[in-house]
C-alpha cells in the first residue's frame, strides 16, 4: 500500500496549483512575481513587491479524468470491468498575507495544500489488488520574512508546519479490503531571491524544501481482523527549484518564462513495518521514479489601466518511469494550455481568474506480479481542466 494519492494534475503527485494568476499562464515567470501575493508560495522573495498590508484567497476547481477501460490480471489473463473515472473533484484553497514593516523588511503568512487529492476506482476492476482508494490531505502554513537590499536585490525565507493525513484501501484477498490509515506533523521552509538586474526585466529563483514524514497509523483488514496492526511508513516529498522570467517587450506585452525543478528521484521505494515488532507490514512498494521538469512559456497584455489578460504553455517531463507506473499514480508526460485575466475592481480590491487544460500521455501500467499481488496490464486515458479565482483585498 501507498501512503499517497494523485489525480494527475501536476507530476507525481504534486498540487502546483496554489495562484490563480499563475494558472492563467500556466505558471510561467511565477517565481518572478506578479500582482498576486499568490507567488510567494513558489518564491518567498516577491513578498517585497506589495505595498502596505494585504491579503488574498485563492481557490482552484480541479476537474480529473483517469481511467482504464481495459485491465487484465498476470499471469491468467483475469479481466472485467474497468477502473471508472478514479479522477475525483477537488478544490484547493490557499491564503496569503503581506505586511510591509518598513521601506525594507516585509512579514507575511501562506497557507497551502502542495501535495494530495483523491482518486478512487471500481473496487471490482483487475487492478484492485494495487489500489482502490487514495485519499492524502497535507496542509502547511508558516511566516514569511522578506528583506528588501535594494532596488535590484530582494531575498527572502519561510518557514511551514505541516499537517498530513492519509487513508488508503486495496482489495485483499480472502481478508477483505486492506486499508491503511495515519497520519504526522513535520515542518519544512522556502528560500528565494528576486532580481532586477536592469529596467524591465525580473528574475525570481525560489525553493521549496523536502518534508519528511513519517505517518504512524494502522493496517486494517476487513474479514480478518487477527490481521490488523499498527504500522509505520516513511515518505519524503521532494523539494522544489522554480525559476521564473518576466521581460517587458512593449508598454503593452510582457514575456513569461518558467522552469521547474522536482526532486523525486530520492522516492524509490516505500516499506510500510509493523510499529511494534519492525517486520515488514507489506512487502515494499518500488517506484524507482526519476527527477520531475517543467518547462513553461507565457505572456501578459496590459488591455487597460485595469485590466490584464494572460495566456500560457508548458510541458511537463513526468517523474514516472513506465517499469514501475501503478494504478495509484498513472502518471505521465502533459501538456498545459491556459487562459486567464485579472481586474483592478477598486483601490481595495482585485480579482484574478485563470483556466488550464492538461493533455496527459496514455498511462500505460505493466506491473509483473509480485510481494504476494498479481501482475497489470492496463493503460489509462487521462485529462484534467482547472478553474482557478482569487481575491486580493489592500487593507492600507
Amino acid at each position: 500500500m501507498v501512503p499517497f494519492a494523485n489525480t494527475a494534475n501536476a507530476g507525481g503527485f504534486s498540487v502546483r496549483e496554489q495562484s490563480a494568476e499563475g494558472q492563467g499562464a500556466s505558471f510561467a515567470g511565477i517565481a518572478a512575481g506578479g500582482s498576486d501575493l499568490s507567488s510567494m508560495f513558489f518564491n518567498p522573495a516577491t513578498i517585497t513587491m506589495h505595498e502596505g498590508l494585504q491579503t488574498e484567497s485563492d481557490a482552484a476547481l480541479i476537474f480529473p479524468y483517469s481511467k482504464a477501460n481495459n485491465g487484465v490480471t498476470t499471469p491468467g489473463g483475469l479481466g472485467g470491468p474497468g477502473s471508472g473515472n478514479i479522477g475525483e473533484i477537488a478544490l484547493v484553497p490557499s491564503s496569503y498575507a503581506s505586511y510591509q514593516y518598513n521601506e525594507n523588511l516585509f512579514l507575511g503568512f501562506t497557507v497551502n495544500s502542495p501535495f494530495g487529492l483523491v482518486t478512487e476506482g471500481n473496487p471490482a476492476w483487475a487492478g484492485s489488488f494495487h489500489g482502490i482508494k487514495s485519499d492524502l490531505f497535507m496542509v502547511q502554513a508558516g511566516p514569511v520574512v522578506g528583506y528588501k537590499i535594494n532596488d535590484m536585490v530582494s531575498v527572502a525565507a519561510a518557514v511551514r508546519a505541516v499537517f498530513v493525513d492519509v487513508e488508503l484501501t486495496q482489495n485483499a484477498g480472502a481478508a477483505g479490503v486492506g486499508t491503511l490509515a495515519g497520519d504526522d506533523v513535520s515542518v519544512n521552509f522556502a528560500l528565494g531571491i528576486l532580481l532586477n538586474p536592469v529596467e524591465g526585466t525580473r528574475i525570481g529563483i525560489g525553493y521549496n524544501s523536502e518534508t519528511s514524514l513519517d505517518v504512524e497509523g494502522a493496517l486494517l483488514f476487513s474479514a480478518v481482523p487477527a490481521l490488523n496492526q499498527p504500522v509505520t511508513a516513511s515518505l519524503t516529498t521532494p523539494g522544489t527549484l522554480t525559476v521564473g522570467l518576466r521581460q517587458t517587450l512593449s508598454d503593452n506585452l510582457t514575456l513569461l518564462l518558467g522552469f521547474e525543478w522536482t526532486d523525486w528521484s530520492q522516492l524509490q521505494q516505500l516499506a510500510p513495518i509493523n510499529a511494534v515488532t519492525g517486520a515488514p507490514a507489506t512487502a515494499a512498494t518500488p517506484f524507482l521514479w526519476e527527477d520531475g521538469y517543467y518547462y513553461s512559456i507565457g505572456a501578459e497584455y496590459q488591455y487597460d489601466d485595469n485590466t490584464t489578460l494572460r495566456a500560457g504553455f508548458a510541458y511537463e517531463d513526468s517523474p514516472v518511469p513506465d517499469t514501475t507506473r501503478g494504478v495509484r499514480v498513472p502518471d505521465a508526460d502533459r501538456y498545459w494550455f491556459s487562459v486567464g485575466a485579472s481586474r483592478v475592481i477598486n483601490e481595495k480590491w482585485r480579482g484574478s481568474v485563470g483556466y488550464t487544460h492538461i493533455v496527459i500521455d496514455d498511462g500505460n501500467v505493466s506491473l509483473a506480479p509480485g510481494g504476494g499481488l498479481p501482475g497489470l496490464a492496463a493503460t489509462f486515458e487521462q485529462h484534467v481542466d482547472i478553474v482557478a479565482f482569487s481575491a486580493t483585498y489592500r487593507w492600507h
